[in-house]
This record gives C-alpha cells, sequence and structure tokens, in this order.
C-alpha cells in the first residue's frame, strides 16, 4: 500500500478516535458511507475534494492538520473533545453565550 495512504490514513482515524465517533456515526456526519471511511482510515482510497472539506467540517480541523504526519501524537484532553463536540450543536446564540458564561471564570 502506498505510504502516504496509510499516513493520511491513520490522521484521519486518530482525529476521529478523539472526538469519540465511531465511523458509522463519522460517515453520516462526513455524507459517505462507512466503507468509504473505513477505506479511508486503512489506506485503501483517498478521498474527493468535497469529502475532504465534510471531514474537516465535521472533526472542526483544517485540511493542513490532517497532513501534519509529524502531528504531536498526545491525545488532546477527552473532555475538551466532549465540550467542543456539544458546542458545535448549538445555535449561534447558544455558543455566544457558553462563551460569555466561560469568560466570567478567568
Amino acid at each position: 500500500m502506498d505510504e502516504f495512504l496509510q499516513k493520511f490514513g491513520k490522521s484521519v482515524k486518530k482525529y476521529r478516535e478523539m472526538y469519540g465517533l465511531s465511523q458509522e456515526k463519522f460517515a453520516e456526519l462526513v455524507d459517505v458511507s462507512t466503507n468509504t471511511i473505513n477505506s479511508i482510515e486503512n489506506g485503501k482510497s483517498f478521498l474527493t475534494y468535497q469529502t475532504l472539506k465534510n471531514l474537516c467540517a465535521a472533526l472542526n480541523i483544517t485540511p493542513p492538520m490532517l497532513f501534519n504526519f509529524e502531528v504531536n501524537k498526545e491525545q488532546p484532553d477527552k473532555q475538551l473533545n466532549l465540550l467542543i463536540s456539544y458546542y458545535k450543536k448549538l445555535t449561534p446564540a447558544q455558543q455566544k453565550q457558553v462563551i460569555e458564561i466561560l469568560k466570567t471564570f478567568k
């Protein structure tokens, strides 16, 4: 298998797991099949530009983050990832309220 595809697939999987998403849920968010996610993560296929955009939107990351194969291998704080996933589901008005609440803890 192509080394680039393997590294890219591992990067996608790492970010997916950091957000606690199953392949099924992730595929739903990215608007592709579970088989597509599996193929990408296992380095068997690459993705289209639109799928890359959807994938990054689902993970709230930028494309360069997926292509940086030398990123820190430490898994970020799981509670922070949970907060981010909840925050992303809020309306803009609710997100603004959360920010204002968090500012009070300075």
